[in-house]
């Protein structure tokens, strides 16, 4: 006996039946996270869509559970160079650099007018 055809939009109308539309909703919001993500970093994004279907009433009903993961990439993260003091804290400045005399700190103060020389 032939098995019977599925109607066409079979998993597009189940997904949209899932927790009354809330998983599509979700999964629209990921695709979107996925698409910004990977044009944004020029790396792969990934998401998996999990469904469990779970008989129930001797099949008469079918309890569906869904899980998505979403795996964004993201930019690299720089590394930052802090120095250990004796006691085991974490500084910026080298402990063990020396200052030198009559340096000072340079001010934010920009002229009022930039003059141009003449070339």
């Amino acid at each position: 006996m032939p098995e019977p055809k599925n109607r066409p939009d079979l998993f597009n109308h189940t997904i949209n039946q899932l927790r009354y539309g809330q998983t599509a909703e979700e999964l629209s919001n990921q695709v979107a996270a996925c698409v910004n993500a990977a044009r944004d970093t020029n790396k792969m994004a990934t998401m998996t869509i999990t469904l469990k279907f779970k008989p129930e009433a001797n099949g008469a009903q079918i309890f569906i559970s869904d899980e998505t993961k979403v795996k964004l990439p993201s930019f690299p993260r720089e590394a930052t160079i802090l120095f250990p003091t004796p006691q085991g804290n974490l500084q910026r400045e080298d402990p063990r650099q020396t200052s030198l005399p009559g340096l000072r700190q340079v001010t934010e103060d920009r002229p009022a007018e930039f003059k141009q020389a003449n070339a």
